[in-house]
């Protein structure tokens, strides 16, 4: 049980009426109160002196607010399908815990928008399936998190690392290094890079891992699905409740949601290279690029990269 349930459960139980509110932490740096409404639902509540900014749509989880007579807003975030009980716990403690580094100028923008990640992981991506190629750059990032990552810094640091499902630059930051992967299949010797920003990490330390993917069959040794890796990542941080609500939020963000379709298509990886992204690494840049010119997606043959191949 969360704390914020058992502020719920404390409530309920000291008090009948509802309409009852009580204060998260007084360390916390926003006006944040688990509370019983006066339909008798609970709800996490935010006070905050700035107007918020815009409410999200209705939806599983809704935000209502509403001005107070000191003049000061009251954001109300509460559940509005009760199938998703046991789950608004876990969700009203994340944005409690998310939000502790917050600004109180800054609070209603900071949640809402962690709660924005959580109605996509609860409500979007359930109506598409990723297409091959955004699967198979997923399963490779999940392949480096699995293989790599999480052994190398623990479960905490390796979610928190894997960046690609942010829209950042770049898919990893681990051990104070970028990393950027990609997948090809066995035999072919050429990746490709999508944007000026993928292969340029500003002076910071930059590796390209390749994952050797290919087809498989569920004879195949070591094969495996989406879903049978998703598992695996899951069951390795399930001892971390920060980390797991992270990657479930961070799969959501990638555009995925479990379902039959990634359970039945098998693969293989026949290998992992690395190379290191130095200067002379052939590669474009934005600083090498004409003027006008506002991005590219090019192919690099990784013959041509061999002096730069490395063990990581």
């Amino acid at each position: 049980m969360t704390r914020v349930e058992e502020f719920w459960r404390e409530i309920a139980t000291q008090s009948s009426r509802t309409g009852l509110f009580r204060r998260i932490d007084e360390t916390h740096p926003l006006d944040l109160y688990a509370g019983i409404d006066h339909q008798g639902k609970r709800v996490l509540l935010l006070v905050t002196k700035d107007t918020p900014p815009i409410l999200p749509p209705p939806g599983i989880v809704e935000v209502a607010c509403n001005q107070r007579d000191d003049q000061e807003w009251a954001i109300i975030v509460q559940l509005a399908r009760p199938d998703f009980d046991e789950l608004f716990g876990r969700l009203c403690q994340d944005l409690i815990d998310s939000t502790r580094e917050a600004t109180p100028e800054h609070g209603g923008d900071v949640l809402l928008r962690r709660l924005g990640r959580w109605r996509r992981l609860l409500e979007v991506g359930h109506g598409r399936t990723l297409s091959e190629a955004e699967l198979r750059g997923l399963i490779g990032e999940l392949w480096f998190l699995q293989t790599v990552a999480l052994p190398r810094v623990g479960a905490a640091a390796a979610v928190k690392g894997w960046l690609g499902p942010l829209t950042a630059p770049h898919d990893f930051l681990l051990d104070a290094s970028l990393v950027e992967i990609k997948t090809c299949v066995p035999g072919s010797d050429d990746v490709t890079i999508a944007s000026l920003q993928q292969l340029d990490a500003g002076g910071e330390p930059l590796y390209l891992g390749v994952v050797r993917l290919a087809p498989a069959t569920s004879t195949t040794p070591d094969a495996f699905t989406t879903a049978a890796l998703v598992t695996r990542i899951r069951q390795y941080i399930e001892t971390s409740q920060a980390a797991s609500t992270e990657f479930e939020l961070r799969l959501a963000d990638a555009g995925y949601a479990d379902g039959e379709e990634y359970a039945r298509a098998w693969y293989h990886v026949s290998g992992m290279r690395y190379f290191h992204v130095r200067n002379d690494f052939p590669r474009l840049i934005r600083t090498g690029v004409p003027e006008g010119v506002r991005d590219v997606t090019y192919v690099i043959e990784l013959r041509s990269c061999a002096e730069f191949e490395v063990e990581f």
